[in-house]
């Protein structure tokens, strides 16, 4: 049966089919793989930012830790605002049955675990951050008509009506990241940043051989 079914492909397969064929098929496709491609370097970078512990670069200016605590209290806000919109509308699509206060919460919850993580390890809130994006790009893949335009809109309408408990997350996504900053900060009081990257590259550095060792006092006895 194999060899068969080998036979049928090789006496199907042909060069002047291949050539003859109508190629207009490939020029949707291709619009579709940059779509993909578009929307993943929009995901990629957001989720890398969101992920990060530092969503400011440090200052190394004079006062350079009145700067960071300006930029935490009046662009962090901004930028949590971002945050919860974008997972919202993530949810929005995902979501078919739940109500528009689950869908809330849900991306609040989130975004805490994710900002969270990310005084942990970065690369355990990237790996968090990501799943809920490329998740949404999967299910639009395999059934596109998961996704009915009319229920997204209805939804997006009646947001308004939610907008009081929307700020209270915002607002709360707020307070815990100030806290996490201040435990970070009295963390490096008691043990500086200093010896603690010192720590980091000895615990990277290879181990050198008795061999290496040998070689470094020959060569600097010559």
């Amino acid at each position: 049966m194999e060899f068969t079914g080998l036979n049928e492909f090789t006496e199907n397969l042909s060069i002047d089919k291949i050539l003859s064929g109508d190629f207009s098929g490939l020029i949707s496709v291709f619009y579709l793989a940059v779509a993909i491609a578009i929307y993943a370097v929009i995901i990629y970078n957001f989720y890398r930012y969101i992920a990060r512990r530092d969503c400011f670069k440090p200052s190394k200016r004079k006062y350079s830790k009145s700067v960071g605590f300006l930029k935490y209290f009046f662009l962090f806000p901004f930028v949590a605002i971002v945050y919860f919109m974008g997972f919202s509308l993530m949810l929005l699509f995902l979501s078919k049955d739940i109500e528009i206060g689950v869908v809330l919460s849900t991306s609040f919850a989130i975004i805490l675990a994710i900002r969270m993580t990310a005084y942990y390890t970065e690369d355990l809130s990237k790996d968090l951050a990501k799943m809920l994006p490329f998740a949404l790009l999967g299910i639009f893949l395999v059934s596109p008509s998961f996704f009915e335009y009319q229920d997204i809109v209805n939804k997006i309408n009646s947001i308004p009506e939610f907008v009081n408990t929307a700020f209270r997350f915002i607002v709360f996504i707020i307070i815990v990241e100030w806290i996490l900053r201040i435990l970070l900060t009295a963390r490096y009081a008691i043990k500086p940043k200093k010896v603690e990257e010192k720590e980091k590259t000895v615990e990277v550095e290879p181990l050198e051989s008795d061999n290496d060792k040998s070689n470094k006092s020959s060569n600097g006895k010559e």
